[in-house]
């Protein structure tokens, strides 16, 4: 690692970083998540290489910085804030600012990794004076800072002393946001993911802008923007949030609606969403009542028609929604493991709720209506009605209210959005031209670990294809049908000598033929 400083630069490091994982990793040493741990030590290095003196840029910092990493209860670790202050000084720099987002994923054992990693780097010191000397700087500071996070992390540079007493905060980071991002800049950002549904990502790049507005303008009392996504099984909505998730810096929490009663000592309650949000939010209410909520299967609280029985609790659960989506301080019931349960008071009203559902039989009461009103023309009767899909046209809140929905819940759902079903071509699209698709994936793992290339052939897409269709689960079923094939491969690559491809052909992909092994003459 020394070699890093004595022979790269802020250019170069990231390459010869990423060489000396790989060759950690060939030595029998895995990581939990390789790429967590890659991104996390780029922008400890980075920063150093950015901000400390040419006299500063040695292993040692490396080890002091990753030492006041670690997390203790919910105490902020000296380096994101040290990270988040160096952000405000480089506005522009986006390796900064994406940098302080990893504060949510990485945790205390990726921190412990990267100290064996570390360690593993100063056995490969020849010298064993300074070898010795290092394994025990390491020792001193992954456990100084766990053992007491209310240290501060002493710095020879004047900027970054007792930086936590000038943090930003809350607010300043969400300006920093819309600094960097409008709603075209987040659609942009979700394109990069998820094939088509563009009504859906111009809806909730509107709405997920509007609400950092609303965040940082209260006193211009703008209008909230709650979403509606209706769409069948596997056709985008979770993937859409998950992405937002990974890109907005207030917390999201994703819940699965279905389960969810009126009342509490029954089963989960809609208030266990709130609880998480506050949790995300490492116990900071002011984020957590600033940040965004995703209700999955949310139609599975409306009635239907045949259960009569259900009706009187799911009416009961929906007016229990409209007072948490108009904005109400909501009782919210918090087990803090010592035996004392207490209730935190949560003020709802700058809370953004996007909820998503298949609304089965809604697009029959759709075209039903527009039969009724004519907008089917003249020969409607000879149309085939299955042909009409619904969309933000012909989808109106009389809709939802008429499917079982209480007509105040659907006035406060304002965008509403429809998601289609995917076809095989757009199914293809999903499987191979997002950035981060599940071939994309697998491919990443095969070279990460073996340096081997994975390639599929045109007839194997189209297998695949045909498979996950038959599912009728959507781009849901694509991780299954991919990993069944691609067993093989997992089990018996690590064990060869020499592969240099792996191929997946048609007959590999319908599990007639075991995929095909170019090796290395």
């Amino acid at each position: 690692m020394r070699k890093l400083f004595e022979k790269s630069n802020i250019e170069t490091y990231a390459p010869y970083l990423e060489r000396r994982l790989k060759l950690y990793q060939k030595n029998d040493q895995p990581f939990t998540n390789g790429m967590v741990i890659y991104a996390y030590l780029s922008i400890v290095i980075y920063y150093i290489f950015l901000l400390r003196d040419r006299d500063e840029q040695v292993l040692e910092s490396v080890m002091k910085l990753l030492g006041a990493s670690y997390k203790e209860g919910d105490r902020q670790a000296p380096f994101w804030a040290i990270l988040n202050k160096a952000a405000e000084e480089y506005t522009d720099d986006l390796m900064l600012a994406n940098g302080i987002r990893l504060e949510k994923i990485v945790c205390n054992e990726d921190i412990d990794e990267c100290f064996d990693f570390l360690e593993w780097e100063v056995m490969q010191e020849p010298d064993e004076e300074k070898r010795y000397l290092q394994l025990g700087e390491i020792d001193v500071n992954k456990i100084q800072f766990f053992k007491d996070g209310r240290k501060r992390l002493e710095m020879r540079r004047e900027k970054t002393k007792d930086v936590r007493k000038d943090d930003p905060g809350f607010l300043r980071k969400c300006e920093r946001f819309l600094r960097e991002y409008t709603p075209d800049r987040i659609k942009e950002y979700l394109d990069r993911f998820v094939i088509g549904q563009d009504a859906a990502k111009i809806s909730i790049s509107a709405a997920v802008y509007n609400h950092y507005q609303r965040v940082l303008h209260p006193e211009e009392d703008l209008v909230k923007s709650n979403v509606i996504l209706i769409g069948p099984t596997g056709c985008g909505k979770t993937e859409l949030i998950r992405r937002i998730e990974e890109l907005v810096n207030v917390p999201v929490v994703i819940s699965d609606f279905s389960g969810i009663v009126a009342t509490p000592w029954k089963g989960r309650n809609k208030e266990e969403a709130l609880l998480n949000l506050y949790l995300k939010a490492d116990k900071c209410m002011e984020a957590a009542e600033h940040g965004i909520v995703f209700f999955d299967e949310f139609d599975k609280m409306i009635p239907t028609r045949n259960n009569s029985m259900g009706m009187d609790i799911n009416q009961e659960l929906q007016g229990q929604m409209l007072g948490m989506m108009e904005g109400t301080m909501i009782d919210v019931p918090y087990m803090n493991g010592s035996g004392n349960d207490t209730v935190l008071r949560m003020d709802t009203k700058n809370i953004l709720f996007i909820c998503a559902g298949a609304f089965e039989g809604l697009e029959k009461i759709v075209r039903k209506d527009m039969q009724k009103e004519g907008s089917l023309g003249f020969h409607s009767s000879l149309i085939d009605q299955s042909d009409i899909e619904i969309n933000e046209d012909n989808i109106k809140v009389k809709h939802l209210m008429e499917y079982g929905m209480k007509p105040e819940l659907a006035g406060r759902l304002g965008a509403i959005s429809v998601l289609h079903g995917l076809d095989k071509e757009m199914m293809k699209k999903v499987l191979t031209e997002p950035e981060d698709s599940i071939i994309a994936r697998y491919q990443r793992e095969f070279d990460y670990e073996n340096h081997i290339r994975l390639r599929f052939t045109e007839e194997a897409i189209d297998v695949i294809v045909d498979k996950v269709s038959k599912l009728s689960i959507g781009a849901r079923g694509l991780n299954a049908v991919i990993h069944e094939i691609l067993e093989d491969a997992l089990f018996h690559v690590p064990g060869m000598d020499g592969v240099m491809q792996v191929t997946i052909t048609g007959a590999a992909a319908s599990l007639e033929e075991a995929p095909e092994y170019t090796i290395e003459r």
